[in-house]
């Protein structure tokens, strides 16, 4: 009926050529064969037009992922749709794969083409969209002409409050105390392939160190290595002085090292499991809840109605499985059980994904609070204006390494920017302390 989905996850078969992946539900077939030639004339004149300069017969694993998500609008455009739905499209992108892809639907306009783009990101939404629409809770809240909108009122749409500006960082209290840190790391991967390449950098007592990058460069090998999911290919990790590189999980989470993972519905959570259970994980042999190898089941039932009130888990059901509650609410469940215990080092990775102003200031709240408690974190993010205002100082990862670091003093007297940063992100080299 031509309508067309480009999700946030790539649907793309990674063992497939570029060609393959595009025609793929609609194969042009010649006496019960598959027409490779009628094929690569057609999918052709959209990698032209889109301005790629790969060959359709490169496997797909090997484009970067602004180009992966061009070949996934190729693929809904080669399939008839006249409407595109763009889920989440630039959260992986850097600030100028961006640009591009806002060239690339101001383009399909033009061709008469009709776009839903879906997005929390509100400058984004103000640059892309001729008409806006805002839901909360499957609800219409509000609808904004281009002309008539701004990130104020959508935001106040959003949340239904007044009090609507993201909050930040403005603290300078960090020490010079080193609680982690990593010396010469390096992971290969089972192909043989290194994704962390000689890594080394310092995480301070009080500091929120934000590592940024576009996915796929190093950050999940990262936050893997410091939790202790495997062992480095090479390289120290050390925690207040002392080697834990070839600690267990829950070794390196009794001496304070916790995680909040960027995947909060497979990694985060046991779904199909109820709220006690899940707050319940990882401390299930600690004495307030386990005596003499029985679970105390009225400390667990307190514990989880006072982690519900403390982080106003709303939805909550002590009997009902938490794949029930909204997003944000799940994202509660996982800090109330990550910070119960007041962590060393938090690992914080992609913690507002998918969030919305309120549950993104409710995060934010906890990650400084826990900050003012002398907490080190390791904030772990694809979204620019996040790391630029929570972050103490930047390191940008690329192809595994560190490709540059930036201080907050950098940011708040405009020395770096968003496209300075996006630069390092997509490889180039910048020197910020030129002057």
């Amino acid at each position: 009926m031509g309508i067309g989905m480009v999700f946030q996850n790539f649907m793309h078969i990674d063992d497939m050529s570029i060609l393959e992946n595009i025609i793929l539900g609609n194969v042009p077939t010649n006496m019960g064969l598959v027409d490779y030639e009628k094929a690569r004339r057609d999918c052709q004149k959209y990698i032209d037009a889109f301005g790629l300069k790969c060959s359709l017969d490169e496997k797909i694993s090997g484009l970067s992922v602004g180009e992966r998500q061009k070949i996934e609008i190729i693929k809904t455009l080669y399939l008839g749709a006249r409407i595109l739905i763009l889920d989440e499209p630039t959260a992986v992108l850097t600030p100028q794969e961006s640009q591009e892809l806002f060239k690339n639907i101001a383009d399909l306009k033009r061709d008469g083409k009709s776009v839903v783009f879906i997005s929390h990101k509100l400058r984004e939404v103000m640059e892309v969209a001729d008409r806006i629409t805002v839901m909360k809770k499957g609800e219409v809240t509000g609808v904004f002409e281009k002309e008539d909108a701004s990130e104020i009122k959508l935001a106040r749409a959003m949340i239904g409050k007044q009090d609507v500006e993201l909050l930040q960082n403005l603290s300078d209290d960090a020490s010079n105390e080193v609680v982690l840190s990593l010396d010469k790391l390096w992971t290969v991967d089972s192909e043989g392939i290194p994704r962390l390449r000689d890594l080394s950098f310092d995480l301070y007592r009080g500091e929120i160190l934000g590592i940024g990058g576009v996915e796929g460069n190093g950050q999940k090998e990262l936050q893997e290595l410091i939790i202790g999911l495997y062992p480095p290919s090479a390289g120290k990790i050390y925690l207040d002085g002392n080697d834990i590189s070839q600690m267990s999980i829950s070794e390196r989470r009794s001496l304070g090292i916790s995680l909040i993972p960027e995947d909060r519905m497979t990694m985060g959570l046991s779904i199909n499991s109820n709220i006690q259970d899940n707050l319940l994980a990882s401390r299930d042999q600690s004495p307030e809840f386990n005596k003499h190898g029985f679970l105390d089941f009225k400390n667990i039932k307190e514990m989880a109605n006072n982690a519900i009130k403390e982080f106003d888990i709303r939805g909550a059901n002590l009997s009902e499985n938490v794949g029930k509650l909204s997003g944000g609410n799940l994202q509660k469940v996982i800090l109330a059980r990550e910070l119960a215990n007041q962590p060393k080092v938090i690992i914080a990775s992609q913690p507002t994904r998918g969030l919305d102003i309120g549950a993104i200031n409710t995060v934010r709240t906890v990650l400084l609070d826990m900050r003012k408690k002398s907490a080190s974190i390791l904030l772990i993010s694809a979204d620019l204006e996040e790391l630029m205002s929570l972050s103490d100082r930047v390191l940008i990862l690329f192809g595994g390494k560190i490709a540059g670091e930036v201080t907050r003093d950098q940011i708040r007297s405009k020395q770096v920017t968003e496209s300075d940063i996006g630069l390092l992100m997509g490889g180039a080299h910048a020197d910020f302390n030129k002057n």
